[in-house]
């Protein structure tokens, strides 16, 4: 009977770490190289970036550089239309004209009129990036209409809805 216990082979103990570490190397070094060659190959590298260099004077297509001067408008707090319990807070500033000067009192009226906008929006209408650009759209276009042409540009820093 001892000898069935004495004549049945060893079990195998599988590869080894080694083997498996390599293995495991080889195959992350091919899917790099990979990557890197379907990448170039597609062209998914970075356009422009040569131009986003701090030493670079170009800058990239799509971005203006305001030339006027900039006036911060007081923060503006309100509750949308639908639904009226959402508040927003919204904090902006506009961009003059080269040469034209906006007054305080101009600032003022341009918020209040940012105020009564922001009064009638949705809150389904400022969703994703595409809602924030069309805001940003609807108020520049009212605050060069109510500055007669005096600001430029309007930026929003910030916009918070609870």
């Amino acid at each position: 009977m001892s000898s069935l216990a004495e004549d049945s082979p060893l079990p195998s103990k599988g590869p080894s770490i080694l083997a498996l570490i390599a293995v495991v190397a080889v195959l992350t070094l091919i899917a790099a190289a990979g990557g890197w060659f379907l990448g170039t190959q597609l062209g998914l590298a970075v356009p422009g970036a040569d131009a986003m260099t701090p030493d670079s004077n170009k800058r990239p297509p799509g971005v203006e550089i305001p030339t006027g001067s900039v006036v911060p408008l007081k923060p503006i707090l309100t509750n949308v239309k639908i639904p009226q319990d959402v508040w927003i807070r919204l904090e902006a500033g506009v961009v003059a004209r080269p040469g034209e000067k906006i007054s305080d009192e101009l600032a003022a009226t341009v918020a209040g009129d940012f105020m009564a906008f922001l009064r009638t929006v949705n809150l389904m209408q400022l969703r994703g990036p595409a809602g924030l650009e069309y805001l940003r759209m609807d108020l520049q276009e009212r605050a060069r209409m109510r500055s007669e042409g005096k600001i430029e540009q309007v930026y929003i820093w910030a916009l918070v809805m609870e």
